[in-house]
């Protein structure tokens, strides 16, 4: 049986260009084309109708265009559609976006004999009760379809990948894809496998970087041990951007990243890394990726380990998230700002008419062991007055205003970390997180704590220096900011743009004759920083 190694996605992480929904079918055929046939070589497509405007019949478009260049899907390539929340958005679309499926598969059926989509991803689950709900959904509209239809499709013909987006239940993977399977043994059922999805992007937004990736490494962990104790095999599927924030896939990165998360089955390949690098680049990359992704194997951790993850994880949390509160009123005003690459459900004063929750500290805190840590966590205010934009507009936002996302918290919790467990600590986070150093100086490249001034207080801005120093004196690295900011081209865009992006946040007066050249103008130079850094957010 194959299981893909890559998957191409929708995201809106690219800066170069607009890709609109009529394009969206002719980017999934090249894509999916082989890189012998002038095409990327990804194995699978997944079809996006999570927050975005996507058209019901666009799995059958890309279908029908993969057949007719002779590609048959669900054979040789798989198209896996990401369905609509329905807590979030309405069970209606997800309903919608179920019949837009049978709909593919039924009339490609006719065509090949093959069913062309195999499974589905469900967002934001939270329980096992989540996923069955959606289970039960398939089958209705299975059974509706098998009605109508003259081709009859199983009822358990198309499996269902939960994406797992939340800290926590990254960490409690094993229990709730436990909690899952024996839901569905209830049902008459037993799955050959399982294939789960992790959000890296929502996870860093809620509780950082640091806390964002120990929770995969855990997850990756959990997963391994519980496809050992019941036979069944479970394939994780790691949705992750270019920069650090949301992965840092990149072809310079690649084989840090697969230390890093080694035991995942399967990546995304975003938009970022098609558009706004190189195609040499982004082939060599997918092609190293199907290769060599199952050499690289998850190493087992002891509840010693499993301790001090969940231990460090509080504390870097905690950092962040005292930084966070701090700034996320700027960065939601700048990230009206960020180039919208996809069409998107739209926004409103009210927050995203698409939501999510932004972070759950009580249960955050029932995965720390250490009572100090527990207490401190539990005592800050997380109540917010803004609406949260999501990761990939939050870390472009950040970027913008040279306070990059990876380094909010993280010199005081790296600080922390050694003042508790000294060298040794420091030394072991490394060995949980062995990209730590290249994630950090990668962000470290585009920090500009003189760009702050105005778009935050004095006080946070002089704290953001202190972060720097910190990750600076505890990781050893040797940066010099101040020839950084001096000597990088990328800066001058950054101090060219900051005047005319705190007049339209109402903080200095106006620089050009009219409002529109401001907005024409920053979207450029926010663009062509996002070109730089090797992606949008």
């Amino acid at each position: 049986m194959f299981i893909p190694s890559t998957m191409m996605t929708q995201h809106p992480d690219n800066a170069k260009e607009y890709i609109s929904i009529q394009q969206e079918p002719d980017e999934a055929v090249f894509s999916l084309k082989s890189q012998e046939e002038g095409g990327l070589g990804i194995h699978e497509v997944m079809v996006d109708f999570e927050g975005k405007l996507t058209p019901y019949h666009q799995p059958l478009q890309i279908a029908l265009e993969l057949y007719n260049n002779g590609i048959i899907p669900g054979k040789d390539v798989f198209i896996t559609p990401r369905l609509a929340s329905a807590g979030k958005e309405s069970i209606f679309r997800q309903l919608m976006c179920i019949m837009a499926v049978i709909e593919t598969n039924i009339s490609l059926y006719e065509k090949t004999g093959h069913q062309a989509i195999k499974e589905v991803i469900i967002p934001m689950c939270e329980s096992a009760q989540d996923i069955i709900k959606v289970y039960h959904r398939i089958k209705s509209v299975i059974e509706l379809g098998n009605k109508n239809f003259s081709i009859k499709l199983d009822e358990n013909s198309i499996g269902i990948i939960p994406l797992f987006e939340d800290v926590c239940t990254l960490v409690n993977v094993d229990k709730l894809l436990n909690e899952y399977i024996n839901e569905l043994e209830k049902e008459g059922y037993r799955p050959k496998y399982i294939r789960y999805m992790i959000g890296r992007s929502d996870s860093a937004l809620s509780y950082g970087i640091i806390s964002s990736v120990l929770s995969v490494v855990l997850s990756l962990f959990k997963s391994k041990k519980l496809s050992e104790e019941t036979g069944i095999n479970i394939y994780p599927i790691m949705g992750c951007g270019t920069l650090p924030f949301r992965g840092h896939l990149t072809y310079e990165n690649i084989e840090n990243f697969l230390t890093t998360y080694s035991g995942v089955k399967t990546l995304t390949i975003q938009s970022a890394i098609r558009y706004d690098h190189s195609i040499d680049k982004t082939k060599k990359l997918i092609k190293f990726i199907n290769e060599n992704i199952s050499k690289y194997k998850r190493e087992d951790y002891s509840d010693e380990d499993i301790e001090l993850i969940t231990n460090m994880m509080g504390i870097a949390t905690k950092h962040y998230l005292k930084s966070f509160m701090n700034i996320i009123d700027t960065a939601s005003n700048v990230a009206v700002l960020i180039p919208k690459n996809r069409d998107r459900l739209a926004a409103s004063k009210k927050g995203l008419s698409y939501s999510r929750e932004f972070v759950d500290l009580n249960r955050f805190a029932e995965l720390i062991k250490d009572n100090d840590i527990k207490k401190e966590l539990l005592n800050i205010n997380t109540n917010i007055n803004t609406s949260i934009p999501r990761a990939i507009t939050f870390t472009a936002a950040m970027y913008t205003i040279g306070m990059p996302p990876e380094l909010i918290g993280t010199g005081k919790a790296l600080n922390e970390i050694k003042e508790r467990f000294g060298q040794e600590g420091i030394d072991k986070l490394i060995r949980f997180y062995p990209q730590l150093k290249k994630d950090i100086s990668f962000a470290l490249r585009y920090a500009n704590p003189t760009i702050l001034k105005r778009f935050v207080s004095d006080d946070v801005r002089q704290d953001f220096k202190q972060e720097i120093s910190l990750i600076n004196k505890v990781l050893d690295l040797n940066f010099d900011l101040d020839e950084n900011v001096e000597n990088e081209y990328y800066h001058t865009l950054l101090k060219t743009a900051r005047p005319m992006i705190l007049h339209i946040l109402g903080k200095e007066d106006q620089i050009l004759d009219s409002n529109s050249q401001e907005y024409s103008i920053v979207k450029e130079l926010i663009t062509k920083m996002g070109i730089i850094r090797g992606g949008l957010g």
